[in-house]
């Protein structure tokens, strides 16, 4: 066990985050690891635990390790970069990029728009929207949180066509003919909260990106729209521009 140097003007926090770096580095920690405990730690480099949780909170700070909410600090892996101007499904994203996507639906129910929604899908107060309320996952670890309206008047029945195994925009075209084209989306950060924080099985108040989507068909009429949670220590958003 490598010992930290107390008569080195470098801080014991900071000697600690190199090792831990450099363990991960040569494969003594892999990705999904979990470390020692914070008192292992403390024992093991014979350091307080005020310097241990300042060298560990650095390291998370830094996407190197991540944490589980009551099950302790682990590894990161690489970041899953996403295209922020791509149209395609998640399952079909994901498919191409050679890995195995996955759905579970969290809730689905018919309900009144609110003002956003009516001006978002151009209808009225008195029609009804399906929410879609799904958690999408790649290689079953937990990558978004999404929920989604569609208007009830232009895909009648759809909650019944919805599964866990079936892209929404593959029972769009099959059942509807409607397939997406085009979509416009903004891009924003929020922190967070307890329920979200126990599907991504990370701390609360942890850095969420939040994707809005407004989704587009041939016709240039409004399909749905969407919000999407990303875990930014997962993620990372590309966009490529042609002249």
């Amino acid at each position: 066990m490598e010992k930290l140097n107390t008569a080195s003007q470098i801080p014991l926090y900071h000697q600690l985050k190199q090792i831990i770096i450099e363990d991960v580095e040569s494969g003594k920690y892999e990705v999904g690891e979990q470390l020692p405990t914070e008192i292992e730690l403390c024992d093991y480099y014979s350091v307080s635990r005020i310097t241990v949780r300042r060298a560990i909170s650095d390291l998370v700070d830094e996407k190197v390790l991540y944490r589980k909410q009551g099950k302790g600090t682990f590894v990161s892996e690489a970041k899953i970069e996403r295209e922020l101007i791509s149209i395609g499904s998640f399952s079909d994203i994901t498919t191409e990029s050679g890995k195995e996507p996955s759905t579970q639906i969290l809730g689905t129910k018919i309900k009144k728009p609110s003002k956003e929604l009516c001006k978002l899908l151009t209808i009225s107060r008195d029609e009804d929207v399906l929410e879609l309320r799904r958690l999408l996952s790649i290689n079953d670890e937990p990558f978004i949180i999404e929920t989604s309206h569609y208007p009830i008047s232009r895909f009648p029945n759809l909650e019944t066509y919805i599964t866990s195994n079936q892209s929404t925009y593959k029972i769009l075209r099959e059942n509807y003919d409607v397939e997406i084209v085009k979509a416009e989306k903004t891009l924003d950060v929020k922190l967070s909260n307890p329920e979200q924080s126990e599907i991504f099985e990370c701390d609360t108040n942890s850095v969420l990106y939040l994707l809005k989507k407004t989704a587009f068909d041939k016709k240039d009429e409004v399909v749905h729209v969407s919000n999407s949670l990303f875990l930014a220590s997962k993620v990372t958003f590309t966009f490529t521009v042609k002249e």
